[in-house]
């Protein structure tokens, strides 16, 4: 049965938080559901790996429909008026291209903006455990609902390691 309390261990050096999730998948724990919290990224360590990230392929998307909207709008524009101009475009391709530009530009930022907001969980009511003294430089490992069967075993090897928040 899942008990509804996590079990945390603060650790005061990121090899410490690389034994802390290398003690939960010797008990069992699936990687998915172990918690890494740090305040600098632990790119170096094998505390957490990578999940499939898809905000770069949604923000080229987001470029990509933005700078098509932006030249439809920009030639478009340019041939709705009926003005005699004997065969010549009103402007050329180059204003266009600037147009499609800075609309492909306008169209990433705004797409990793609501990207980063989505997955930021920020919106979410089911926030992560948090503890202060990762602000100042710990690492925090640990998951979210512990089995009870394998909470003590779970917290005799956090107290090898480092202080254990509940």
């Amino acid at each position: 049965m899942q008990s509804a309390k996590g079990i945390f261990v603060l650790c005061s050096q990121p090899d410490r938080a690389e034994r802390a999730v290398d003690a939960l998948l010797s008990v069992g724990t699936p990687m998915s559901d172990i918690i890494v919290i740090s305040s600098e990224p632990l790119a170096r360590y094998r505390c957490r790996e990578l999940k499939n990230v898809r905000m770069p392929w949604l923000v080229v998307c987001g470029a990509i429909l933005a700078g098509l909207a932006g030249f439809l709008l920009a030639s478009l524009t340019q041939k709705s008026p009926a003005i005699p101009t004997g065969g010549m475009p009103v402007r050329t391709l180059w204003t266009d291209g600037i147009v499609t530009y800075e609309l492909a530009m306008l169209g990433a930022i705004l797409t990793t903006s609501v990207v980063f907001l989505l997955t930021a969980r920020l919106l979410v009511r089911n926030h992560l455990p948090y503890d202060p003294e990762v602000s100042k430089g710990k690492v925090m490992v640990g998951i979210a609902s512990a089995p009870d069967a394998l909470r003590s075993k779970i917290a005799a090897l956090f107290l090898a390691i480092g202080e254990i928040r509940e």
